[in-house]
């Protein structure tokens, strides 16, 4: 399908050039599975608007993905795990919201303690609890838990809906259950604390965590500078 856009007879503006691809994973019909279908809704474009002498040119892709029709496969094995692993991220869902469910009680458990001892400060020695202090009651543990369980149970409803052939972000779930794993891991070195031998590392990290992050803004700082300098000087010969 070729259409021209905002043509003249004496000079080329603009043309789109649509055309659809349709495709089959292949590799399922091996494993006894259902397969696939692709179907790619694909549009070129030749854009000749700054009349630049170099025609710029676009590409958009998008995709639809479903199960084939009409066709019968028996004796499907992968099908049998596929619920199995539904089975196991609703279990996974279900984990995590508890943890959701119990660290946020314990934030605003604290928060309230908190605020309990900011007045009692105040009615009994009529001073104000200074900010550093009152940061004390929160445990940052705790966000980092909330954090992690709110991008996993999001990714994993995601994993389930592509699993059911109902959307196709994957980029958005990897990055969700990728990041989630971080944390996860990150989280993991609170338990090393209550090691004597671990402990004293783990104090260390936390006494030079603010020095670390001040110096990575400053890096960050002449490293920012250098992209763009870069990106100044190289970037009209360049399109990348």
């Amino acid at each position: 399908k070729y259409v021209c856009i905002l043509c003249q007879i004496s000079r080329l503006i603009q043309v789109e050039i649509s055309f659809k691809l349709k495709g089959i994973a292949l590799q399922t019909i091996h494993a006894r599975e259902l397969p696939d279908c692709y179907a790619f809704q694909n549009t070129i474009t030749f854009n000749n608007r700054a009349h630049s002498g170099k025609i710029k040119i676009y590409f958009d892709s998008d995709t639809d993905i479903q199960e084939c029709k009409d066709w019968h496969i028996f004796n499907s094995v992968l099908q049998k795990n596929t619920q199995y692993i539904l089975v196991f991220d609703g279990f996974v869902i279900l984990s995590c919201l508890a943890s959701l469910i119990l660290c946020t009680r314990s934030i605003i458990l604290a928060w309230r303690l908190q605020k309990r001892f900011v007045n009692f400060f105040w009615e009994k020695y009529k001073r104000r609890v200074c900010y550093a202090d009152r940061l004390e009651f929160l445990n940052g543990w705790y966000v980092l838990v909330i954090i992690s369980d709110v991008m996993t149970i999001i990714g994993s409803i995601l994993k389930m809906e592509i699993k059911a052939k109902n959307l196709t972000s994957y980029d958005v779930c990897s990055i969700l259950l990728g990041t989630s794993t971080l944390f996860v891991w990150v989280g993991v070195i609170r338990y090393l604390g209550y090691f004597q031998t671990y402990n004293v590392l783990i104090l260390t990290m936390q006494a030079s965590l603010p020095k670390v992050l001040r110096f990575c803004c400053c890096a960050g700082m002449i490293y920012l500078g250098y992209t763009f300098c870069g990106w100044i000087v190289l970037g009209p010969y360049h399109e990348k």
